[in-house]
């Protein structure tokens, strides 16, 4: 016969109230709680075995309370046990006394559920919220990286434009240096207008919609590049329409010297792969228009011959402000070496130093280039001089690159060094050499 879970009063068949306590009987699950008999706690009523001190648990007897781990109240019900069946005949109904357990500890009170189990909403927003900071910071980091990247691409491209409408105004001067008069000359000015405006186009549409702060005063140098290509074209354009002015070597230098000006300012930008002393590097353009005007204010009798000397000098005289401007580049980079090493024992730690040596040399072998291919010098005394002038300054160049990579890769560098330095004392030899002539 069942008995009521809360009070144990005997039950009929289908009965969902206790007649004795009115209690509504419901269903039994298997979430029933029993008291370990040896360390008191509770645990599974279907259990063999107690978790908490492993000792193996008897058959429970019907005065054994069991608790519903959903409600929170006591049963006698036992689920693993057939119901004892009364024998005797239906008493009327009367309130029954709590048995009094005997030889038992004490029951504790309930055990809550798990910590994890009583908050685990708290628990599950934590972690939702924890994933979408680092969502965020993964997405920050990947769209910073993505903005840099675009920038150093973008930059790259532009001096690519740059440097190869710096090329088509090179290659006009030098078609124009080959005439005297005519429409093909009337024409050719007009190219290096053109161009001119092509690059006023370009620094029009140079907006970049993020700057890496890292490369901040490089863009303030790019625009300043621009600039300057810029008025260097307006003074070529100049010259060329007026070659007969009575000011044009002043013309002249002023051109040169804007070139060596922003040549100097191309060589500080550092964005990665970008390089923009060939959109300003116009020792070629001088040479060209020196050749032109010459040509143009030829007089009709033949020049003496000793006047050649001088435009040789002058046309050499931008190859050999471009060796000083290297020359002062080299000059810093290895105080900045020195200083570097005054409070550290080895090159380990930066890439700095080797990153500017070889941009500095892959610069001074495009200008040796230059003055190489560059027919409209007739004096190839002054030009073999001043290219062992810039030979010195690449194998200093040099010299300081291997000291640095040596001990980057735990060598010494001062075999590097020592060469770097027996270059720098022959270019100073030939330097006072160039100076006397």
């Amino acid at each position: 016969m069942k008995k009521c879970q809360h009070c144990g009063a005997p039950l009929q068949d289908g009965d969902r109230f206790c007649q004795a306590c009115g209690a509504e009987q419901l269903p039994e699950e298997e979430s029933k709680k029993r008291i370990c008999p040896e360390c008191g706690k509770w645990i599974q009523a279907d259990g063999k075995f107690c978790p908490f001190c492993g000792s193996e648990l008897p058959e429970m007897d019907d005065d054994e309370p069991v608790i519903d781990e959903a409600t929170g109240t006591e049963t006698f019900v036992h689920k693993h046990r057939e119901p004892v069946r009364d024998e005797e005949p239906p008493r009327s109904p009367q309130p029954m006394e709590r048995p009094v357990m005997t030889g038992r500890p004490t029951p504790p009170p309930f055990q809550e559920p798990p910590f994890y189990v009583r908050y685990r909403k708290g628990i599950i927003t934590a972690v939702v919220v924890l994933i979408l900071a680092v969502a965020a910071a993964v997405a920050f980091h990947f769209y910073g990286s993505r903005s840099s990247g675009d920038y150093v691409k973008d930059a790259v491209s532009l001096s690519q434009q740059l440097s190869s409408e710096n090329e088509s105004v090179t290659d006009t001067a030098k078609r124009l240096s080959q005439k005297s008069k005519g429409d093909d000359v009337d024409s050719l000015v007009k190219d290096l207008g053109k161009s001119r405006k092509n690059v006023e186009k370009m620094a029009k549409n140079y907006q970049p919609k993020n700057i890496p702060d890292q490369y901040a005063s490089d863009d303030q140098a790019i625009r300043e590049v621009m600039r300057d290509q810029m008025a260097m074209y307006d003074t070529a354009i100049a010259i060329a329409e007026n070659p007969k002015d009575d000011a044009i070597s002043e013309k002249l230098d002023d051109l040169r010297d804007e070139v060596q000006k922003a040549k100097k300012t191309a060589r500080t930008i550092k964005v990665p792969g970008a390089d923009f002393t060939g959109a300003v590097d116009g020792d070629n353009l001088v040479s060209y228009l020196e050749k032109y005007v010459s040509v143009q204010t030829k007089p009709d009798e033949t020049p003496q011959p000793e006047v050649k000397a001088d435009p040789d000098k002058q046309v050499l005289s931008s190859y050999a402000s471009s060796k000083d401007l290297f020359n002062d580049d080299i000059g810093k980079l290895a105080g900045d070496i020195n200083a570097y090493l005054s409070n550290h024992p080895d090159f380990k730690g930066t890439r700095e130093f080797t990153s500017r040596a070889n941009t500095l040399y892959i610069q001074m072998s495009k200008t040796r280039n230059q003055l190489e291919n560059d027919t409209s010098i007739d004096n190839t005394a002054m030009k073999y001089k001043l290219d062992a002038l810039f030979q010195a300054e690449q194998d200093r160049i040099r010299g300081l690159y291997d000291g640095v990579s040596a001990s980057q890769r735990g060598q010494d560098y001062r075999p590097g060094f020592q060469r770097g330095q027996a270059a720098s004392n022959r270019y100073d030899k030939l330097n006072d050499e160039w100076n006397r002539l």
